[in-house]
């Protein structure tokens, strides 16, 4: 008879935010193992090597600044449009590009789902690794750029002190967003598998409502409200300010973008754990 120390004991999952927070925790390896698998998985054999991590994001780049700096000739309060163009592409980048790889997290890992258990949540979580890659790989562009305007023209544009700390946590509150996103999202694409088409279109539309290629000293003061209805656009702003120091800090849009981040997030959490099991029977 075997000894009762090595008997399996089988309990059901505990309720409770405090509970799924300590799961999450205890299979951390696997979060992290699956966003490392995630990164190798989009760049792994691929012939240029390092080369293609920068020229990827670099091209777009140059050809939006060409078109809206050069031929369009957008102000940009008085820096150079590129800087001003990257310190508005960086956050974007990583709030779109965390949503479309989040989306198909649940058919990524659907192999996996059914093999093991683990927290449904790590999913869309490490699914996120990817766009923060891209975004370590913005932000050396980021610097680069300003080292080439600090040799042209004698001038270093990027911000050091606080603000710069303000514009990382704007990063961390562009991922939060997106991952409260990302909850409803990953089970809409594991149940009707075009979601994510539409959902390129509509980020596309989502980032020209966004003060990513154009400064918000261009609107009317009566009317930049409505630009701030859109919860990006103060994280876009903030962000911009905090590393360049351009425009001024948006407190109170800023606040409401935070309050609108929370509560769609605990939408989020609640529709993934009501919405998981049905989910993973279809995958």
């Amino acid at each position: 008879m075997a000894d009762a120390a090595d008997a399996w004991v089988i309990e059901p999952r505990r309720e409770g935010v405090s509970a799924r927070a300590f799961e999450l925790w205890r299979y951390r390896r696997m979060l992290w193992f699956l966003a490392v698998r995630t990164v190798k998985d989009r760049y792994e054999g691929m012939t240029l090597g390092i080369f293609w991590l920068f020229a990827r994001p670099l091209f777009p780049i140059l050809i939006g600044g060409f078109v809206f700096g050069g031929l369009l000739g957008v102000p940009s309060d008085g820096v150079p449009f590129m800087l001003f163009y990257m310190t508005g592409i960086v956050p974007w980048t990583l709030f779109e590009r965390s949503i479309l790889w989040g989306t198909k997290c649940l058919t990524q890992h659907r192999s996996l789902m059914k093999r093991l258990y683990f927290p449904r949540l790590i999913s869309p979580i490490s699914s996120i690794s990817p766009a923060a890659a891209d975004f370590v790989i913005y932000m050396v562009l980021l610097v680069g750029l300003a080292l080439f305007y600090l040799w042209k023209d004698g001038v270093w544009y990027l911000r050091i002190g606080p603000p710069l700390l303000v514009a990382l946590l704007m990063s961390v509150l562009a991922v939060f967003a997106a991952l409260s996103v990302i909850l409803w999202t990953c089970v809409f694409q594991a149940r009707h598998p075009e979601t994510r088409f539409g959902l390129r279109y509509f980020m596309r539309f989502w980032m020209f409502l966004t003060p990513v290629f154009y400064p918000i000293s261009i609107i009317p003061p009566e009317h930049r409200w409505l630009l701030y209805v859109n919860p990006m656009a103060s994280v876009v702003s903030t962000f911009r300010w905090g590393v360049i120091g351009v425009g001024e800090l948006p407190l109170v849009p800023l606040a409401t973008s935070i309050v609108v981040a929370m509560v769609a997030m605990a939408a989020g959490i609640w529709f993934f754990t009501f919405s998981e099991s049905s989910t993973i029977d279809r995958l």
